[in-house]
């Protein structure tokens, strides 16, 4: 009887010391890599703003004006494809001492595709006779694959980190056991914060005066960060 209850206790203690160290946590090494890409937006958004109005008496009409703009934006190399109608109003307006009209609005979204189509648009708006418009956004038309080429150089830039780190001491980077991205900037456009149209700096919705012949839009930062926690082996 003796024998058996000695024989549990070895038992019992060697359970013990396995569950120890089964459980005890290897050595680990944590590091953060980063990536940051410019890009130059090939992508901008612009809203436009038209309004009938009374010229020498006569109504000039949504249809006119709408052409009028699509004829110029042909003019500087812009398809009349990339101009869309988002909205459209009707105001009752004094056009005289002792008359009024039922003017409409138009608010149209324009797409142009660099800065120097932006500008050329920018110097007929006197022409056409447009006061109010405003840029909104600007982004990359390949943004996703671009955002997923950096996600991949910070994660390797992490390991590399871990690498030469681990080196000067004689130690080798394991497999990771945690990995968390950080990523500063995660929607697919870019608000025209970053612009500067006419010597007027913009806020992300803006009106413009056009007393310069200046459009400059500053290139777009997709900057990643990814937390990983590699054991050592």
């Amino acid at each position: 009887m003796m024998k058996f209850k000695t024989l549990l206790l070895i038992v019992f203690v060697t359970t013990i010391s396995f569950s120890q160290n089964k459980n005890q946590e290897k050595s680990f090494i944590e590091v953060v890599g980063t990536s940051e890409k410019e890009i130059i937006p090939n992508e901008i958004y612009v809203d436009i703003f038209l309004k009938e109005r009374m010229e020498k008496g006569n109504k000039l009409k949504l249809e006119i004006l709408e052409n009028q703009l699509k004829k110029e934006l042909k003019n500087i190399g812009i398809s009349e494809n990339n101009l869309f109608i988002s909205d459209i109003n009707s105001v009752l307006s004094k056009t005289g001492w002792f008359t009024k009209e039922v003017l409409s609005t138009a608010k149209y979204t324009l797409k142009v595709e660099d800065s120097k189509k932006l500008k050329q648009f920018f110097d007929c708006l006197d022409e056409l006779k447009i006061t109010n418009v405003n840029i909104t956004k600007a982004t990359h038309s390949n943004i996703t694959e671009l955002r997923k080429q950096n996600r991949i150089a910070a994660i390797k830039a992490a390991k590399e980190k871990a690498n030469y780190l681990l080196n000067a001491i004689d130690e080798k980077v394991g497999k990771p056991i945690k990995i968390n991205e950080s990523d500063t900037n995660n929607n697919n456009f870019v608000f025209a914060n970053n612009v500067q149209v006419y010597g007027y700096k913009s806020s992300n919705v803006s009106k413009f005066k056009r007393n310069k012949s200046i459009v400059q839009f500053e290139k777009i930062t997709i900057q990643t960060s990814i937390y990983v926690k590699f054991e050592i082996e």
